[in-house]
């Protein structure tokens, strides 16, 4: 038989078993719509019938009957978490399938893949099988030849003698193709050429062999990840937690996950990607709400964005050095070490004096020892308590009275035998030292500096109890670069529990205080570390552009062709202001959806913003206040874009004067490492020095020849077709 009788052949099969797929979803989500409402009746009756007969019932009646009520609302919430799932398997039941000829047994069995987990109503049969089932492991881990899984009973061996990839929407197959390798190159450039969408979604149907051991490390008790820009770690950590939640769905749920995430704009990017997953949205926090939690009532102080902001304008050394001396290990180590001592070095016990009653200064001493582990002003607070109860039961015993202020005279004596009144008093004190008195400025009688926020945070957690995040099973930390060993210190006292921490040492916002793999490493020695290398976001020619401004040995593009990036110099700020509006009307003429204007600061961002609406242009402007993403035409700053990507990217102001530093290198690698497809930046100054070498040669750089041209043709052709 020829080749394509046998293709054709094999086509018309699977669009039968898609046929059959999608009525039985149809049939099964009319199930489960009349299920619903017949929940949706039952509890109205149930409701009805104890309001009715509320005084003739006794308290027996009236608890089976809420009983009841509860149950029937329980099932009716499961049939409508399963009727979503339904919903979404009809636009796409599956997007792949891996024959396995299991060991021992007769013949391969095709295993469907999808989103979710589908059977057969009637028969049991597992038509569509969950992306995170062990059997599915088979499709991302393997090509065809010798393969295993691994299942609770044990490791299944066989051999793969088949893998396909599918494109369907909307119920319909688009196409089809056999797949003997890792997950196909097509589907993958497919994916990539297209325009990016509003929000972040799931990748499921791409999931590649080095991202999937990511997703399935099930025995981690803390993962780290560092992964190049655009290798998608983000997305990854999130399937990560969708797997965790699948595989132990016994004892975890959303409710026991949180994400630390940088900023509430890219938490409202990712926010998703989990439902999408079939999973509840899980709670989020940032560092921002933890330093308010803790300092409210201690201390204002500055805060990450005004930090930021203050370094982009000006890079002051006594701060810097301020800044990169407590963004090291050996500062928790010196730090931890000092608090510890002071109970020991500064507690000094003294005779308690309270209505003609006494408790002597070895009472004191020992009550003060007995709780050695405890913190310093939990330990103080203890003894107190302690030390009123006795003086109070004598006082009573005797026919005396004890009143309010007698216990405040107490605590009062206990309190005044350690000389810090607060935490607050005790980090002060740290820096008393000659060598360290350099290290604390204050900006102000009642403000400190962003540098000190942790260091504080952290001394308050060790001097006295506070309540933590007990409840969380799993921590997601993204931007892991940002945070200092300080903050990690205060993750570890506030979260005792699982965790997976990712991010990339190249996309650092602030060089004086960013933590490396290895510095995290030392802080977490447990923990597995994983490192994703492929970029797949920007096209080859912005990746190497990006790369010349910021090297990492380690990255390997994928190979996708665009147009090389273009950097326009223009004759002043006015000229600027047109050539960028010229760029916004040609996006507007393209096949792409999404434009970023990323510039340095928010500052620069809001004068363009300004500027480009008076010229007419509808887009949307994100600073450190904007708590959700907007699709089109957005306008931001470099450290609020990150973790976000758009079709094209345009930077302006890349003259030497804007970026001329360490800290503004950074800046500009992350601003162009958020293009997809094509990448523009411009300028009306002396160019930056970060772009020299994309002065030579000028064939190569801002010129659509015929190549470009041509270039630009064949991925307009890819996303259409």
């Amino acid at each position: 038989m020829a080749l394509t009788d046998v293709q054709s052949r094999d086509e018309e099969q699977e669009r039968q078993y898609l046929a059959e797929a999608v009525h039985l979803l149809n049939t099964e989500l009319e199930r489960l719509t009349s299920s619903i409402d017949k929940s949706a009746r039952t509890i109205e009756e149930q409701k009805e019938h104890m309001w009715t007969n509320r005084r003739d019932m006794d308290s027996a009646e009236k608890a089976n009957l809420r009983a009841m009520v509860d149950m029937s609302i329980a099932l009716g919430e499961h049939a409508a978490m399963t009727r979503k799932r339904i919903e979404r398997l009809l636009d796409s039941p599956y997007f792949g399938r891996v024959d396995f000829h299991t060991r021992g047994e007769t013949g391969a069995r095709a295993h469907y893949i999808g989103v979710h987990n589908f059977s057969d109503p009637e028969t049991q049969e597992i038509l569509i099988h969950d992306w995170r089932a062990p059997v599915s492991s088979l499709y991302y881990d393997f090509e065809s030849g010798k393969a295993f899984f691994e299942t609770p009973g044990g490791t299944t061996h066989g051999e793969i003698t088949g893998k396909r990839q599918y494109k369907i929407q909307g119920g319909r197959l688009e196409y089809m193709f056999e797949s003997t390798l890792n997950i196909g190159d097509d589907i993958l450039q497919w994916e990539l050429s297209r325009s990016a969408d509003d929000k972040m979604k799931n990748i499921v149907a791409t999931i590649q062999r080095e991202q999937n051991a990511v997703i399935r490390n099930d025995t981690a008790q803390v993962l780290i990840l560092q992964g190049v820009a655009g290798s998608g770690k983000t997305s990854i950590a999130l399937h990560r937690v969708a797997f965790l939640l699948y595989r132990f769905k016994d004892n975890l749920s959303s409710d026991n996950v949180m994400i630390l995430s940088p900023n509430k704009v890219f938490g409202d990017y990712i926010a998703n990607v989990l439902p999408e997953l079939g999973e509840e949205q899980t709670a989020e926090i940032d560092f921002d709400k933890i330093a308010g939690k803790f300092l409210a009532k201690v201390t204002d102080y500055e805060t990450f964005s005004e930090q930021v902001v203050n370094l982009l304008d000006h890079v002051d050394e006594a701060a810097a050095e301020r800044m990169r001396y407590k963004a090291t290990t050996e500062f928790v180590t010196s730090l931890d070490a000092w608090i510890t001592s002071r109970a020991h070095e500064e507690f000094a016990p003294r005779e308690i004096e309270q209505k003609y009653k006494r408790l002597s200064a070895e009472w004191v001493a020992d009550a003060f020892d007995e709780s050695p582990t405890l913190p310093v002003f939990t330990r103080l607070d203890r003894m107190a308590n302690r030390a009123v109860k006795l003086l109070q039961q004598d006082v009573l015993d005797k026919g005396g009275k004890w009143a309010t202020a007698d216990t405040t005279s107490v605590r009062r004596q206990v309190r005044a035998m350690f000389p810090y009144k607060d935490a607050l008093a005790v980090y002060k004190a740290f820096y008393q030292d000659p060598a360290r008195r350099s290290l604390f400025k204050p900006l102000g009688r009642k403000r400190i500096e962003y540098a000190d926020v942790f260091p504080l945070i952290y001394t308050m957690i060790r001097t006295a109890r506070q309540e933590n995040y007990g409840h969380i099973r799993h921590l997601l930390v993204d931007e892991m670069q940002d945070y200092t060993p300080i903050r990690y210190a205060v993750v570890r006292e506030l979260f005792s529990c699982k965790m997976t921490i990712l991010g990339d040492s190249n996309q650092s916002v602030n060089p004086f205080s960013s933590s490396s793999l290895s510095v995290i490493h030392s802080i977490f020695p447990e923990a597995d570390c994983l490192e994703l290398c492929k970029s797949y976001r920007s096209t080859t020619e912005i990746t190497d552009f990006a790369q010349n401004i910021s090297r990492n040995n380690k990255l390997i593009p994928i190979a996708r062709h665009g147009l090389p990036p273009q950097v326009i110099a223009c004759a002043d700020q006015r000229d600027q202001e047109a050539q960028i509006l010229t760029l916004i009307e040609q996006h507007r003429h393209s096949d792409h959806r999404s434009l970023g204007i990323v510039c340095k600061t928010v500052a620069q961002a809001k004068t363009l913003y300004r500027a480009l609406s008076e010229a007419g242009v509808e887009l949307t402007f994100l600073d450190y206040d904007s708590t959700a993403f907007a699709g089109g035409i957005v306008i931001t700053s470099a450290h609020i874009s990150k973790g976000l990507e758009f079709d094209a990217v345009i930077v302006p102001h890349v003259d030497d004067t804007n970026y001329s530093n360490e800290m503004d290198r950074c800046m500009l690698y992350i601003a162009c490492t958020r293009a997809i497809h094509e990448l523009h930046l411009t300028h009306d100054g002396p160019l930056s020095r970060f772009l020299e070498f994309a002065k030579e040669p000028k064939s190569r750089l801002g010129v659509v020849d015929a190549e470009t041209a041509e270039i630009r043709d064949r991925t307009t052709d890819a996303r259409v077709g």
